[in-house]
């Protein structure tokens, strides 16, 4: 199994090697102008930008530019930094670490950290557990990188978490399965299909579906994990939940669509927890079939993405309630502006999408991060990772409330408000609700949220971009 420059991969656009040669070493490409930041629009009076907030608790600022904003080529020795990351038919999620390498080669054109570039590999883990722990020890014991970040696996965080807390690295991910909530060593820019889809079903009850809602996945490792949240919350509004997995790739959208929309029954709901290609495939059928209006379609993250709302086309329009972890993909605010200003020059063919933003984020966090140090301990991966888990308070226009790291001991969820969307019939995804409030309805959350009201993680009050309720930008 190989470790692949994404450099490369963002030439080839692929999901995964078969190479069997070495990670090769990638230069800081040649120097370009750093986006152009924006202004934001006047903060509401009960918004996060409040002076009074701003007083109370110094933040974190994201920024608006990238890295170091010089305009200036970083050189010197690469810092490198690796993720395991799940890419395989059915199940790929390169592309959150493919804009993570977008953000960093930002970075490494505008003086890097210090004035040295940042190198990104990963490993596939090919959705075997095998592959996934020794995809990490050969990160860590053989590749000797200073940083595990960035990664998107539905096995790294089970097979791994004890592994990296044993080495001493804090780990900033898009986490999947339930151990990546669950781990004190381990914090997600995203909330993960469980806290999502439990979004999503607050959202679709909100419309009053009748007698059942029925949730779905593809069959994998964390598919029981996955929507569980899910169905707890619709048990509790007194509703009868089933959930259905499927063998991935799906082949048989129509009859999929059709025996989910029987389950449920006229006026019913549906849930859906897969990722863009195979959420189209369901709700294209759907649509084929006649059967938009039977049910209240609800879906995770992952559809709030701008190729999906095209595909879709006008007959979804506000049809599909999309939980979204994180802001409008058109909020003009100067972090979101910046991350579609990334996208555009340095993977010009990635649609907007939630899985990009989470790549996004993460690599802001741990530029962040880096930059706070002393130049001469970024070699050292105990003071790196010191610095990663010192994360606290962190703003970006991209979230509801600013990130922290946490290293809470029942695991760390610090993305728990965010959106429902649904889409506009054209291009875009529009708001519906503003931020709103994750119900704290596991042991996880319910402790996370008593540690964010003792102080000294986030804000209190959720940081809402006004201009974007009800009409997307």
């Amino acid at each position: 199994m190989t470790a692949i420059a994404f450099v490369f991969v963002l030439v080839a656009a692929a999901c995964a090697s078969d190479d069997d040669s070495d990670t090769a070493d990638t230069e800081a490409p040649a120097a370009t102008e750093a986006p152009a930041a924006t202004e934001a629009p006047a903060p509401a009076d009960d918004d996060m930008a409040d002076d009074d907030m701003a007083d109370d608790m110094a933040m974190d600022q994201a920024g608006d530019f990238c890295g170091m904003g010089t305009g200036e080529p970083a050189t010197g020795e690469p810092i490198v930094i690796g993720n395991v990351t799940t890419s395989v038919p059915g199940i790929d999620f390169s592309s959150g670490p493919l804009m993570m390498q977008a953000y960093f080669d930002c970075v490494n054109d505008n003086g890097g950290i210090h004035g040295r570039p940042i190198q990104m590999v990963w490993e596939n883990d090919n959705a075997t557990p095998e592959d996934a722990a020794a995809a990490a020890r050969k990160l860590i014991e053989t590749d000797q990188l200073v940083a595990i970040g960035g990664g998107f696996s539905i096995l790294d965080c089970p097979v791994n978490a004890a592994y990296y807390e044993e080495k001493g690295y804090n780990v900033v991910l898009a986490g999947v399965p339930g151990e990546c909530f669950s781990s004190p060593n381990i914090a997600a820019t995203n909330m993960g299909p469980a806290y999502s889809l439990l979004g999503a079903a607050q959202a679709v009850i909100a419309k009053g579906p009748v007698n059942k809602v029925v949730t779905t996945t593809g069959v994998s490792p964390a598919a029981e994990y996955a929507n569980s949240l899910a169905g707890l919350f619709i048990q509790q509004s007194g509703l009868e939940w089933e959930d259905v997995q499927y063998e991935l790739p799906i082949q048989d959208a129509t009859s999929v669509a059709l025996d989910l929309v029987s389950r449920a029954g006229d006026g019913g709901g549906v849930l859906l927890n897969y990722t863009p290609p195979e959420g189209l495939k369901i709700l294209k059928a759907a649509e084929e079939q006649g059967l938009i209006d039977r049910v209240i379609w609800g879906a995770s993250t992952p559809l709030n993405d701008s190729s999906v709302v095209v595909a879709l086309g006008a007959a979804w329009e506000g049809k599909v309630n999309v939980n979204a972890e994180f802001s409008l993909l058109d909020d003009p605010r100067p972090d979101v502006e910046l991350y579609r200003q990334v996208s555009a020059e340095y993977w010009p063919e990635s649609p907007l999408g939630s899985f990009q933003q989470m790549g996004f984020v993460a690599g802001r966090i741990i530029v962040h991060a880096l930059l706070s140090m002393d130049p001469a301990d970024l070699d050292d991966p105990v003071a790196v990772n010191a610095a990663i888990g010192a994360v606290k308070n962190f703003q970006s226009d991209h979230l509801c409330k600013p990130w922290y790291f946490g290293g809470l001991p029942q695991g760390n969820v610090p993305n728990n408000w965010d959106y429902n969307v649904v889409p506009d019939g054209v291009d875009r995804m529009i708001d519906e609700s503003g931020c709103f409030e994750i119900a704290a309805i596991d042991p996880i959350l319910v402790a996370v949220r008593e540690a964010e009201a003792a102080g000294g993680l986030t804000s209190d009050e959720p940081n809402n971009w006004k201009g974007g309720l009800g009409s997307g930008g």
